[in-house]
């Protein structure tokens, strides 16, 4: 039996823009970008203050989402990675109109985030007060292990993965094939894989896909200052001569996919087209790129292979483009590799980093909605637009023509500790 054939029907994100893929491509087409200063708190307390694309205070619609009781239940609502994730899920959802019983159906979920339940493990450090007023009332008594136990002992449980999985699950009523993975931010491409895989292969006829990152308590921005990776000067600039350094971005993605005959047949709109994936891993350095190895290129060449696509037949690039000189510099040569060099024509290329920021294991699903957004409006957003590219890079020239009638579209993704990946979707003739 040949492989059916894999369409996205439904979409949801969240960025610095706000909620729904109205308020992204609004933000995108306005120019500006979503970064600005945000104040991170720790204990409630403002700890320090950095640049970066944070939502807005109403990104998230947790009232919307179904299974109160158990929500409340499991405290989940202090936990912004898994409300801004549930949203997402839950306007993909809405927006393929699908129609399930939640009692009986064989739906299948994917989760990817590179630190479940790390935001409210973070602020239970900070219960020190009741807890170590307690203990210091009876200094005989004071143990410092039973103390540090008390005082995380909820919130180290659900640091497990496992977890995010069943309470989407719960929430929604998923009684399919399940499962989480964290490829640092290569995540999302890799869970794109594995869902379309199950259509393919006839184990599963929808599969949600879904995953994010609310990097907002500032520790992952001290990460990466601390080892000289956050931009200076607070502004990304893929592939730019002036880039200086990552921005983080709060961001969150989910896609409804489905069998595209079935999908076709009942009438739903059908945005992409599944095509292949190609994957690769360094197993070298954890924040630098095995350069020599030129895995990245071999992960974009088997994707484009997967997908029976040659490089020519490609209309638009998405790229990792984090900003920084050293990985810029690495993906441009991968690209190169593939696509060639020295003046050559390229697809129109479409780095989304400078505008939403560096969403970290949401990067790959929510910078794929932003391109599937310009590809229907037929632009590249301003927001997204270099001005000028490092003369230095070995990029070719990048076409400014969008043609959302019949398009190719190639994401790209390299992430921390070598793992790289690439996948190919396709329009689906109007």
């Amino acid at each position: 039996m040949s492989a059916r054939r894999v369409g996205i029907t439904g979409i949801g994100v969240t960025t610095g823009y706000g909620r729904g893929v109205d308020a992204l491509w609004n933000g995108l087409a306005s120019g500006r970008s979503a970064v600005r200063q945000h104040a991170a708190k720790m204990g409630g307390t403002n700890w320090v203050s950095h640049p970066m694309a944070a939502l807005p205070k109403d990104a998230a619609a947790v009232a919307t989402l179904p299974n109160a009781p158990f929500i409340a239940e499991n405290h989940l609502e202090d936990d912004p990675d898994l409300l801004s994730i549930a949203d997402c899920v839950k306007q993909a959802i809405d927006d393929s109109g699908l129609d399930y019983d939640r009692a009986k159906n064989d739906l299948g979920l994917v989760v990817t985030h590179e630190s479940p339940a790390l935001a409210p493990h973070v602020q239970s450090f900070f219960r020190w007060r009741e807890l170590g007023r307690s203990w210091l009332r009876s200094p005989a008594r004071f143990n410092p292990p039973e103390f540090l136990y008390e005082q995380q002992r909820e919130s180290v449980y659900r640091l497990h993965s496992f977890l995010y999985v069943h309470y989407l699950s719960a929430v929604f009523g998923l009684h399919g094939f399940t499962l989480y993975n964290n490829n640092a931010c290569a995540s999302g491409a890799f869970a794109m894989a594995v869902a379309a895989d199950r259509i393919r292969n006839g184990e599963a006829e929808t599969v949600i896909v879904a995953g994010g990152d609310v990097p907002e308590d500032g520790t992952k921005y001290r990460w990466f200052r601390d080892r000289g990776l956050y931009s200076p000067t607070g502004c990304c600039r893929p592939f730019a001569t002036a880039r200086d350094g990552l921005v983080l971005g709060s961001g969150a993605a989910a896609f409804v996919l489905q069998d595209l005959d079935r999908a076709k047949a009942e009438g739903r709109r059908v945005y992409a087209e599944w095509l292949g994936g190609g994957f690769t891993s360094d197993g070298w350095k954890v924040t630098v790129p095995d350069v020599a190895g030129r895995r990245y290129a071999h992960a974009i060449a088997r994707a484009l292979r997967s997908a029976d696509v040659r490089p020519d037949e490609v209309t638009m690039i998405v790229p990792h483009g984090v900003g920084a000189s050293l990985l810029d510099r690495y993906e441009a040569e991968a690209l190169a590799e593939v696509f060639g060099s020295g003046g050559r024509d390229w697809p129109s290329f479409l780095p989304l980093k400078g505008a939403i920021g560096h969403t970290l294991g949401g990067c790959a699903l929510v910078e794929t909605v932003g391109a599937l957004l310009a590809l229907d409006h037929e632009q590249l957003p301003a927001a997204a637009r270099v001005d000028t590219f490092d003369p230095a890079l070995p990029l070719g020239r990048s076409s400014q023509r969008v043609d959302g009638g019949r398009w190719t579209l190639l994401k790209c993704v390299n992430g921390f500790g070598g793992q790289n990946g690439a996948f190919v979707l396709r329009s689906i003739a109007r």
